[in-house]
């Protein structure tokens, strides 16, 4: 219950939506018939795993679905960035989505998906395997926002901390 109050003030704190930008420091809808996963990670190092939230929006700003993973890996800051990323696809597969944003607050993991930039080696094949994965979809964009307006998808991440092996790992909600 503590973990949704945080979610819930998380995302009321959220700023009106304006024009989008290459790099955002409020949280923007998509464009229509369009969604958006805004995806985060949390590092958990006592227990040598890491956390990922995935947050899905629709073109009116309106909560879709979200999802957690909890990692049984020690993977480092930018690594389960990159991570996050990945699970977002895979959570667009199970929900059937074929035309979405990946949003998330890595400007390393940003600039490596969007061919900007060249990817650290450490992040280099999950990257490649993103880009292969956003094949499989209509259309896939990826973008950067600001921290400070990823907030509810870091806070999902952290929940992932609490996952004690139940649905493989995942723990998704769904509103209909």
């Amino acid at each position: 219950m503590h973990y949704l109050d945080e979610y819930e003030t998380a995302v009321d704190s959220l700023p009106a939506a304006t024009e989008p930008v290459q790099h955002v420091t409020r949280w923007n809808p998509p464009h229509a018939s369009c969604f958006k996963f805004n995806v985060d990670g949390a590092i958990f190092p006592e227990l040598h795993s890491a956390g990922v939230g995935v947050i899905v929006c629709d073109s009116s700003g309106q909560f879709v679905a979200a999802t957690c993973k909890l990692i049984h890996a020690p993977l480092g800051p930018l690594e389960v960035e990159a991570k996050a990323v990945e699970v977002g696809l895979q959570f667009a597969k199970l929900l059937g989505v074929s035309d979405f944003i990946v949003e998330g607050d890595s400007l390393i993991v940003s600039r490596a998906l969007s061919h900007s930039f060249s990817a650290p080696t450490s992040i280099d094949a999950v990257i490649m395997s993103i880009r292969s994965a956003a094949l499989e979809f209509h259309n896939v964009d990826f973008s950067h926002v600001k921290r400070n307006a990823n907030s509810p998808a870091h806070l999902l991440a952290k929940y992932a901390k609490g996952i004690v092996n139940q649905c493989n790992g995942w723990r998704i909600v769904l509103l209909s």
